[in-house]
């Protein structure tokens, strides 16, 4: 989990926060077949033969669990270190959402996307059914420096 001490990260994490997104610890791996069913989009094999997804660039992921879906947890967020086709990133937000219907998603997915847009060098959104809910993913990939609004404000902080 990165330090957040850079601008656009800190802004991210706490206007995402102060929205109603939990927060999760930014794991860099999973083993294949973790009980929770975790994975992330990339999937490599181990010196030992053990398969292991790497926390990557996409929206084929799962960083939500149904037990904490069922506690009460619908909308969460992780940022951190992360493989892209590139090279490695600290910079991936991974956002993880869970609505009860259609309308319910799209309002999640407006928020999110209005959040976090404006920090974002690029981003992809993907939506499956699961557990009786519609799922949200979001990957967004964040700027390296802060982009301010005419008024020097920061975006978000309205």
């Amino acid at each position: 989990m990165p330090l957040l001490d850079d601008e656009v990260s800190a802004s991210v994490a706490r206007l995402l926060g102060e929205n109603g997104f939990t927060r999760l610890l930014a794991v860099p791996s999973f083993p294949v077949g973790s009980p929770e069913g975790f994975h992330y989009p990339l999937r490599t094999e181990m010196s030992d033969g053990s398969e292991w997804y790497l926390r990557s660039w996409g929206t084929d992921f799962r960083t939500v669990s149904r037990a904490w879906l069922r506690g009460g947890l619908t909308a969460a967020f992780s940022l951190g270190w992360a493989v892209l086709p590139e090279g490695q990133t600290d910079r991936l937000l991974m956002i993880e959402a869970f609505g009860t219907d259609g309308s319910a998603t799209d309002a999640l997915r407006k928020r999110a996307l209005d959040l976090v847009e404006p920090y974002a060098y690029r981003s992809a959104v993907a939506e499956s059914e699961q557990w009786g809910r519609v799922r949200l993913r979001i990957a967004a990939l964040l700027r390296s420096d802060m982009i301010y609004n005419s008024d020097g404000s920061a975006p978000g902080d309205q």
